[in-house]
């Protein structure tokens, strides 16, 4: 025990905490060596030390750990630290050295490597945080799966999003954690049975149906600006073939019929999804009429897919065609409006449901309405 006790105490007495772990995973030895020794003895002959050992421990852990949270936290500490990231992250280690059992240590070498950059540690960090923990948190769940979410093990974030609706089943983000991983994976069909599986078992439930509708719209998102670079990708061939003449410009011309096909039936898509996700936030505002985010919602489904129509508006050659598109953006736009109005009518002061009436009301040409909304948005 006192082997420990002394092996601790140098390591506290360098100055450079990187180089303190070697005598701090010494002491831990020592410490789990003390109490074998001791617990072996019947327990009235046990020396006074075993009742210390266990808040010895901690007391070495706790100011490696918070030496590592204040330089993180306290703004003139970590301005005057070198390296504060790594500083504090060196702390942690040592914590972990004398005291490898702590949750805590782990979360916040995870929050810390999140913030260098290192996804691949954040997530180790933070799935031995998870072992050690008995009961997760529902928050514990979300920043794992959140993780997994950006850096792309998406398998592992269907895993945890699946175990944590198990352990939250009244929390539906985690319907939208699963879902959102079955998007990213490339797994939509599978995204959209999911969340229509519960909402067949509760129709009325406005949350599942939220999560249905903005889940596939993100998925139109991702579709619409892939169909952008397709079409500037196109522009720019197109302007190439001028110059081109022969076996150039048959494999030119070739190359455009494939990307005006991808792109046709990527537009497909967009409606398909567009009907989707509107039909399931129209539902979440009629079961939820004073809902001003699904009305917001609403009325960016409608403005991204009038902008998309204006889009395909541009890029076509028959002008009749063009003239539906145009007709059928403005459609488009005019619903947009009745959504954002409504938002707008719920909560009058969030100037981003004005900005988005001044975006609307401008390319629709009203005038009076847009300077309205530009003066109440502040712009």
């Amino acid at each position: 025990y006192y082997k420990g006790l002394v092996l601790a105490t140098q390591a506290e007495e360098i100055s450079d905490p990187a180089e303190r772990r070697d005598l701090y995973e010494q002491s831990k030895s020592s410490f789990d060596r003390a109490k074998e020794l001791m617990e072996a003895q019947p327990e009235e002959e046990r020396p006074s030390e075993y009742q210390e050992l266990d808040d010895t421990v901690i007391s070495f852990w706790a100011e490696e750990f918070n030496a590592g949270v204040n330089i993180l936290t306290d703004d003139s500490l970590n301005a005057a630290t070198p390296q504060p990231n790594e500083t504090a992250l060196s702390h942690f280690q040592n914590a972990v050295a004398i005291n490898p059992d702590s949750s805590r240590t782990y979360q916040v070498i995870s929050s810390t490597y999140f913030n260098m950059g290192n996804m691949e540690q954040a997530i180790s960090s933070y799935e031995e945080a998870m072992e050690r923990l008995e009961n997760p948190a529902k928050e514990d769940y979300e920043y794992l799966i959140s993780l997994y979410l950006q850096d792309g093990p998406y398998d592992k974030a269907i895993e945890l999003a699946q175990q944590a609706r198990e352990d939250y089943p009244d929390e539906t983000v985690f319907v939208q954690f699963q879902a959102d991983a079955y998007i990213q994976s490339g797994e939509r069909e599978r995204a959209i049975e999911l969340v229509q599986g519960l909402i067949e078992l509760e129709p009325e439930n406005p949350q599942y149906r939220r999560v249905l509708g903005t889940q596939v719209y993100q998925d139109v998102t991702r579709i619409s600006n892939e169909v952008t670079d397709l079409y500037e990708e196109m522009f720019e061939l197109n302007q190439e073939i001028r110059n081109l003449e022969g076996s150039e410009l048959e494999e030119a011309e070739q190359e455009v019929e494939e990307i005006q096909s991808h792109i046709t039936e990527m537009e497909t898509q967009i409606d398909e999804l567009v009907d989707l996700s509107a039909q399931e936030m129209k539902k979440v505002v009629e079961l939820v009429p004073g809902d001003e985010s699904a009305n917001y919602i609403l009325g960016i489904i409608y403005q991204n897919y009038a902008a998309n129509l204006f889009e395909r508006r541009n890029n076509i050659t028959d002008n009749e065609q063009a003239r539906e598109f145009d007709e059928r953006a403005r459609e488009n736009l005019r619903t947009a409006l009745t959504y954002y109005e409504r938002a707008a009518e719920l909560n009058p002061d969030d100037p981003e449901y004005w900005q988005s009436l001044f975006q609307v009301y401008t390319t629709l040409g009203m005038e009076e309405k847009a300077q309205e909304a530009m003066d109440k948005a502040g712009l």
